[in-house]
């Protein structure tokens, strides 16, 4: 058996593959060196042939037992809260300040601008940029990032192993040589009803992993949704890229009006300003009393 397969980590996976045993049966019931019962022992053994595969290529799996497992800030439930990560990177990322940078797939010159400025204050201030290797805005963070020496997280609904989409093979592999991370929950190809709830997982996770959300621009039904509100509602601040001026009526920003509207002048991100605007927002992100501090 390889040696970056731990005997623990496995047991989670078999037990997660099993009919009725989701994250929160696992998370209390799983101890570090327990057993495996021998029901799951052929399952085991089949996960392990997919993992030693000549397709499967990552440099370790980390579990909720290990002392390097990120520190989650959000209330996160016990049937949401993540047991186990496959990566390829860097994985002391993970204990860095972190800040999602998320956005629409379909970006258009100015909102590429003033999301690089952002990106921009945010590795100057030497925040970890996590985000999700979607086309537009995600790509946008993590390529920006890369330019200006910072290191950045993919969180990806599919094995880091193999990068979805296709066209962000090329990109995945700069993370890694810059010294990024890939981190994903999974290590089979996720079918076509699969896919959509590993995309919702995604967005959460972007979000639970992270010491704030900067949202760049979204309509209300875009899946940065999932992220913002998971945030929202989870004790994780939240901003958004905004001027009353260009963004008032423009269907790309209505996820942004919400942020906004919810949370009032704390909410505001302005990319004219960014160094000034993003610096408070990261003193609201590690300043946990003032965080609904209007």
């Amino acid at each position: 058996m390889m040696d970056n397969l731990p005997v623990d980590a496995l047991n989670i996976l078999a037990h997660l593959s099993s009919k009725g045993k989701g994250r929160a049966w696992v998370y209390a019931n799983c101890k570090k060196g327990s057993v495996l019962p021998d029901e799951l022992l052929e399952r085991r053994d089949e996960i392990i042939q997919i993992l030693e595969s000549d397709q499967s290529r990552f440099d370790g799996i980390i579990t909720f037992y290990d002392s390097s497992f990120p520190k989650i800030r959000a209330q996160v439930s016990a049937g949401d809260y993540p047991l186990c990560f496959f990566y390829r990177g860097d994985i002391s990322l993970l204990n860095t300040k972190k800040i999602a940078v998320i956005g629409t797939r379909n970006s258009t010159p100015d909102i590429k601008v003033r999301e690089e400025a952002v990106v921009d204050a945010l590795v100057e201030k030497g925040m970890t940029i996590v985000s999700g290797l979607a086309n537009g805005c995600d790509s946008i963070a993590h390529s920006r990032c890369v330019e200006r020496g910072g290191k950045t997280v993919a969180i990806l609904p599919s094995p880091v192993w193999r990068v979805i989409p296709d066209s962000k093979i090329a990109l995945a592999e700069e993370i890694v040589e810059s010294g990024g991370l890939l981190l994903s929950e999974y290590y089979t190809v996720a079918g076509k009803t699969e896919l959509t709830p590993r995309y919702v997982r995604r967005d959460h996770l972007q979000a639970m992993l992270s010491d704030g959300v900067v949202l760049v621009a979204s309509n209300e039904d875009g899946g940065s949704r999932f992220a913002v509100n998971y945030a929202l509602t989870n004790d994780i601040d939240c901003a958004a890229l905004y001027d009353s001026a260009t963004d008032a009526d423009n269907p790309l920003f209505a996820l942004n009006r919400q942020v906004v509207k919810s949370r009032g002048e704390a909410g505001v991100i302005d990319a004219k300003d960014a160094k000034n605007s993003v610096g408070r927002f990261i003193d609201r992100c590690f300043n946990p009393k003032n965080l609904f501090d209007f």
